[in-house]
């Protein structure tokens, strides 16, 4: 594996996780490669996203990169970092498609927030698991799950 790091950034991503992932990937020696992954969304076999309801979701012309207040966000955590970062804009189900992007750039490891705190944590765990475990169960490759409360706490 020779490719980047491959971190997961949901929109309400805690800034700590894509910057912690900047310092592995600066200890590697290698890139990062932020991931978007858009749930209420699908990709098409061309590689657009699409949204599922086109009243309520992603908007198609923000192209690649996604939404530009994520890009945005990801850049402003980032900030300072000497790591060479993109970020990529996908749609389905998250841990399918890190794993598929993780895959496809021949990613060294995933790094991953832990599961969100609250009711809709619990409930998405209830569901189909957190994206982390199924990453954890089903990846050859490393992952590294960050706990969103304290991922800055170890700068």
């Amino acid at each position: 594996m020779t490719g980047p790091v491959l971190v997961g950034v949901p929109l309400d991503h805690h800034p700590a996780v894509p910057r912690r992932a900047a310092e592995l990937a600066a200890l590697l020696g290698t890139d990062l490669l932020c991931v978007a992954v858009d749930e209420s969304a699908v990709r098409e076999p061309s590689g657009a996203v699409v949204p599922v309801d086109p009243d309520t979701g992603s908007d198609p012309r923000s192209g690649p990169e996604g939404d530009p207040a994520l890009h945005a966000a990801v850049a402003a955590a980032l900030d300072g970092s000497p790591v060479a970062w993109r970020l990529e804009r996908t749609a389905g189900d998250p841990a399918a498609e890190l794993a598929r992007l993780a895959a496809a750039h021949d990613a060294v490891l995933i790094v991953v927030g832990a599961r969100r705190p609250g009711v809709r944590g619990w409930a998405a765990h209830l569901v189909g698991g957190t994206v982390a475990g199924r990453l954890v169960h089903d990846q050859p490759r490393p992952v590294v799950v960050l706990p969103e409360a304290h991922a800055g706490d170890a700068s």
